[in-house]
């Protein structure tokens, strides 16, 4: 697909220090809070705000042009986030990135905090991702599977990956690693993120914060995580180097769902003991989102499996 055929720019802002790039799709609720929350950062200078919207939601428009500094980027098919984000960078004027998701709101230093950590020679900037709703037990729990290595009080070092929806980056390191996949529904900023640690210079910062709303029904819960486990399931043996055998088990996704509840627990208690309550407290809810990353796992293994009988006759380890 021709993405020039399909996207229509309405361009506002004329020379911005740095761009603000939001992949949307769903429900412009969310939208609104963090558009809201951009309206409120205490940044001085001139910036740009960039919605790539795929669906032409309703009431997207309007929102958008109620900023000065914003622009809206309407695809009429579906985009996957790591093509939305790449097509506001094409549309972007600034040498500056700030990435933030439609479902997270920035605290009011957040903009400020990505630009003078980039301007002092740092080639990414990372910070936190709190929970915007602490007391919801589904929303708590989305959170803690998403960002348990985000939290507000972690070390400034060792990061394997960064989250898509709060990081910062300038447009030559974006142009080294070659921008985000654009075929991954998933896991996409993941891919993007290790690639840059690898070739930048990264910063986190503890005042970068963004709140995550999180899902809040149980069925947008399971669904999501399914998703993920499915996704983990099928790259899992499709890349793995070992090829071990051990990774075809039916028991080894279960393996894997009871070694991500050890580390959440024990990133928890390493950076905000205090949270190890809300694991307490949520626990139903922990075992009802690794069932599914569980169930979703197992189904990306049979997937794989599948592809490489239909290959070459039977299942092969892969090398």
């Amino acid at each position: 697909m021709n993405l020039q055929d399909n996207i229509k720019t309405d361009n506002k802002v004329q020379t911005p220090e740095i761009s603000v790039i939001i992949p949307f799709y769903g429900n412009p609720k969310e939208l609104v809070k963090c558009m809201e929350g951009l309206r409120n950062q205490t940044f001085n200078r001139e910036s740009e705000i960039i919605v790539a919207e795929s669906g032409n939601a309703p009431g997207v428009k309007k929102l958008v042009n109620s900023f000065y500094n914003s622009k809206l980027i309407s695809s009429s098919s579906l985009m996957f986030p790591g093509k939305a984000r790449n097509s506001g960078v094409k549309a972007s004027k600034a040498d500056l990135f700030a990435f933030i998701d439609a479902d997270c709101v920035p605290v009011p230093g957040w903009l400020s905090e990505i630009y003078s950590s980039l301007k002092k020679g740092f080639d990414v900037v990372i910070g936190p991702v709190i929970n915007l709703y602490p007391f919801h037990p589904v929303a708590s729990v989305d959170n803690l599977f998403l960002f348990s290595d985000f939290q507000k009080y972690r070390s400034s070092k060792n990061f394997e990956h960064f989250a898509g929806c709060n990081f910062g980056i300038t447009r030559s390191l974006y142009q080294i690693v070659g921008g985000f996949n654009e075929d991954m529904q998933i896991a996409e900023d993941t891919k993007f993120s290790e690639s840059a640690l690898q070739k930048g210079k990264i910063h986190f910062s503890k005042k970068m914060i963004v709140k995550h709303s999180g899902r809040k029904d149980l069925i947008n819960l399971r669904k999501h995580h399914e998703s993920f486990g499915f996704y983990k399931g099928y790259l899992n043996l499709k890349e793995s180097a070992a090829g071990s055998k051990s990774k075809e088990n039916y028991f080894f996704p279960l393996l894997l769902g009871l070694k991500r509840i050890i580390y959440i627990t024990v990133r928890t208690l390493q950076w905000n003991p205090a949270g190890l309550l809300r694991i307490i407290f949520f626990s139903p809810y922990l075992i009802i989102g690794i069932s599914s990353w569980i169930k979703g796992f197992r189904e990306g293994q049979a997937k794989y499996l599948s592809e490489k009988s239909s290959q070459n006759g039977k299942p092969e380890k892969y090398v």
